[in-house]
């Protein structure tokens, strides 16, 4: 079996495994992923058209979910978010209207040692899949997370 590069966008029936909870989620049964999982739903860059992308939280804080691009910042949905703010974002079974805001240099770095902390072998999965690594220095780190882009949404009050 080989193993998983997310240098490079996944395709095929890779690229379909990863959209799968989508249907989940407009099922309303997002629930089933906790809160580790949501959707964002975002607009095309090119087309127009509303976009929806399950995403690994990597750290909440009560309405706040910071998100990371595991493909890098050539992810169509990192760069759409970048182009046009996200549409909203699917927690459990509710969506919501959100705000973005996009983590820089030492706060992402800071909040990537956290995610390295709770979840160790997600975090080195993402690191080999991405081709990245760092020696434990937080400068270190900091160089490692501008090719891991990260974005916080806080939920709107509605």
């Amino acid at each position: 079996m080989s193993k998983m590069d997310f240098k490079q966008k996944p395709t095929g029936l890779f690229k379909r495994v990863l959209h799968a909870p989508v249907w989940l989620f407009r099922a309303r049964l997002g629930f089933l992923f906790g809160k580790r999982i949501v959707m964002l739903e975002h607009v095309g860059r090119r087309s127009g058209k509303l976009r929806q992308t399950p995403l690994e939280v990597v750290r909440r804080d009560g309405d706040s979910y910071i998100l990371c691009s595991g493909t890098g910042t050539n992810a169509d949905w990192y760069r759409n978010i970048k182009s046009s703010p996200a549409a909203g974002l699917w927690v459990g079974s509710s969506r919501h209207q959100v705000e973005q805001r996009f983590l820089e240099g030492s706060e992402a770095a800071t909040v990537f040692a956290g995610y390295e902390q709770a979840h160790p072998k997600a975090a080195a999965k993402l690191m080999g899949m991405m081709g990245v690594s760092h020696d434990g220095t937080h400068e270190s780190r900091v160089a490692m997370v501008a090719k891991i882009p990260m974005v916080e949404l806080r939920i709107r009050a509605e």
